[in-house]
């Protein structure tokens, strides 16, 4: 629903988001007032000691202001439950409440105040327990006090202040009205906060602009609070699910299920000679054989470089007990004084070149560079030998900083010239990025220096994971002419990345990998306001309240379950109210929401080129409810997907996990030990 306004002006929180603060409020307010009673009943005559009468008196006012707290948390939280997020009738005095409870803190304040002075001033000789349990509800009032002090300033919207006066404005008209005016720099201002610790210059200044358009963008005319949409996640993802399953003999995916089992596809070397062909294709379905190098041998063994270029965060994230001693064997204590001729920026130990050769395998002599300077538009990436598979490996980092957090919000979009490819384009700033990695390797002469190490007819591969990938993606293309047998293993590429013309271009060597339901690629503007769509939608539809499906939700989320595969029931709208004037003052916001962020779909399907992740794609999903015996790890199969089925976002609780590059690698890795051989696509992912 709208947000709540109070002292004319809109807060960013609804009048049915007080249920569970209440809830939580009174139940402080109960166990203090119980201990109080306690203390005060056992010790009746306990405070005739030296200054025992302000003690009384403290325990006296504290226990008659926490009762009244009591009765309006408890007004306050029954008000709230009331309605539905549409239906906001039933809590149209709930107003009232705030600011009675508002106006509550002064004389809260006022006595903790005083209380303080007559907890602390004096070295009371009354029984201990009473003196200290005196304290204890002062030091607890102040921190119940600061967090109550946060909870206003989070809910303080900045766009608040903009309303207008007329009755007959609706809601949507004043969210544009103040958006328009002062929303992209309010955002911007925002990620400049967030950021503060990157430099302002040349560079930086466009990219916080931009993003803060774009986030301005997104929320224009989305007069919605934090726990609205969190709800409306939730709904989607039940309308998901419950889609999929109606999928007869597709998996949640939309895929076809395995019609054997891989126990018995065994491939030879490192090649795959073989895969299983499509019984049927539907129409416009296009089908990309992948090229004999794709294996998920390959891809296991690349994704080892990609993790390691993460440095020593990553090793430590996947080995909390024993990373420490692990990196002691491979660190390089006082390279301040001891400097070595390829390894630049790392700390004093060399901690994150320790990491790339525990996690990679490699050793001293095999890096050729090494850099971890990172700046907007420069990410860290290293040059290394491949022995085994002869050849060279370029591994670019993927997200870790702001800076880099900077880099991926930047997406605009910049002309990536390839001959006889019309309209290529790609996300301008990690073409920024690749450029800036081809720039060190032709100034430095860095591959060069790694293929005369060794022996003639030796590869080029380039690889990375999230940005990293991206990067690897597009500094790929730039390098195709030079190099044209490189090859590229691209790991959760981010979606807004190229072009479709860019990305079938690379089908021939670049190969992505997408594991579950990760978010990234799938992110783009487009599938951005496909969401809201969803979301608006399902908030439309449903008549739940809101605290009810913020439980479920929270509790599916805790429990690692799947949301009921059920349809979800509605009830009918009741109580049309058309003769409540309160009604006629405060429109359908979701209904006008939702038409706006239908119209800014079509504009964007109009104006926007869509953007893909590169190359092939093998998707690698998880077989639901078949675990690994003994380690109860989750069985992965894979197929090979077109970038059109990563179009839609998956509303789901492994949509960040499914990113983290330890479980990508963790998944190869357990296709590789199966000889796993992936299938092609055949039906097209559907809609939900």
């Amino acid at each position: 629903m709208p947000g709540l306004i109070l002292f004319r002006r809109r807060w960013a929180i609804s009048s049915d988001d007080f249920v569970y603060p209440s809830i939580g409020d009174g139940l402080i307010r109960i166990a203090w007032l119980t201990t109080l009673i306690i203390i005060l009943a056992v010790h009746k005559n306990g405070f005739n000691c030296t200054y025992g009468h302000d003690l009384k008196v403290f325990y006296i006012g504290t226990i008659v202001l926490n009762g009244i707290g009591l009765i309006t948390a408890i007004i306050l939280a029954h008000i709230s439950m009331k309605g539905t997020m549409k239906d906001n009738w039933p809590r149209r005095n709930i107003n009232y409440v705030i600011y009675v409870k508002l106006f509550m803190f002064v004389p809260e304040a006022c006595w903790v105040c005083v209380s303080t002075y007559w907890a602390f001033a004096h070295d009371y000789e009354c029984y201990w327990s009473v003196y200290w349990t005196a304290r204890g509800a002062v030091l607890c009032s102040w921190i119940i006090g600061f967090l109550t002090f946060v909870a206003i300033a989070v809910a303080f919207d900045p766009l608040g202040t903009i309303i207008r006066s007329s009755s007959t404005t609706s809601a949507s008209e004043t969210l544009e009205f103040a958006g328009n005016k002062t929303a992209s720099q309010i955002w911007e201002r925002r990620c400049r906060i967030l950021c503060c610790c990157i430099r302002n210059n040349e560079d930086t200044a466009p990219a916080f602009t931009d993003v803060g358009k774009i986030v301005a963008e997104f929320f224009k005319d989305l007069d919605l609070v934090a726990t609205d949409i969190a709800a409306g996640l939730m709904l989607v993802q039940e309308k998901q699910v419950h889609s999929d399953t109606q999928l007869a003999g597709v998996d949640v995916h939309g895929y076809n299920q395995p019609q054997q089992s891989d126990q018995g596809m065994r491939i030879s070397g490192a090649d795959v000679v073989g895969y299983n062909q499509p019984q049927q294709s539907d129409p416009g379905t296009r089908i990309a054989y992948p090229k004999s190098w794709m294996t998920i041998f390959n891809m296991a063994h690349y994704m080892k470089y990609a993790m390691a270029s993460y440095g020593w965060p990553f090793y430590m994230y996947q080995n909390l007990f024993t990373g420490i001693c692990g990196l002691f064997t491979q660190c390089r204590c006082c390279s301040c004084v001891r400097t070595a001729n390829a390894i630049f920026k790392d700390n004093s130990c060399q901690c994150n070149t320790a990491a790339i050769k525990k996690i990679s395998g490699l050793k001293n002599e095999d890096l050729v560079y090494v850099t971890f300077h990172n700046r907007f538009k420069q990410v860290p990436f290293y040059v290394a030998l491949d022995r085994e598979k002869n050849s060279v490996v370029i591994s670019i980092r993927g997200t870790l900083s702001l800076q880099d957090a900077l880099a991926d919000l930047s997406a605009k979009g910049a002309d990536l010239e390839i001959s006889g490819v019309d309209n290529s384009y790609c996300h301008a700033a990690m073409l920024d990025c690749a450029r800036y990695i081809k720039t060190q390797l032709e100034t430095k002469h860095l591959l060069e220096q790694a293929f005369s190490q060794l022996p003639e007819g030796a590869g080029l591969v380039i690889t990375g994971h999230s940005l990293g990938a991206g990067v690897a993606a597009i500094l790929s293309v730039l390098m195709k002419p030079e190099y044209p047998d490189l090859i590229c293993f691209s790991f959760s590429p981010p979606g807004g990345l190229m072009s479709p013309g860019a990305s079938k271009y690379t089908r021939d060597f670049v190969c992505s990998v997408v594991v579950g339901q990760d978010l990234v690629p799938r992110l783009g503007m487009y599938t951005l306001v496909d969401l809201k769509v969803k979301l608006l939608r399902a908030l439309c539809e449903t008549n739940q309240p809101k605290y009810k499906i913020l439980v479920s939700g929270c509790i599916r989320l805790i429990c690692c379950i799947g949301p009921s595969k059920d349809p979800p029931t509605e009830r009918p709208l009741m109580r049309g109210r058309s003769n409540s004037k309160y009604t006629e003052e405060r429109p359908l916001v979701f209904q006008d929401a939702l038409r706006n962020a239908e119209q800014q779909l079509e504009e964007i399907g109009k104006t926007q080129w869509p953007l893909h992740p590169a190359g092939q794609i093998l998707h690698v999903k998880e077989i639901h409810n078949v675990t690994l015996p003994c380690t109860g790890e989750p069985q992965y199969t894979a197929v090979w997907s077109d970038a059109k089925h990563f179009d839609k976002i998956v509303i789901s609780n492994k949509m960040v996990t499914d990113h983290i590059p330890n479980t990508v690698g963790r998944a190869l890795d357990q296709l590789a030990e199966r000889n796993y051989v992936p299938s092609i696509l055949v039906h097209p992912l559907r809609q939900c």
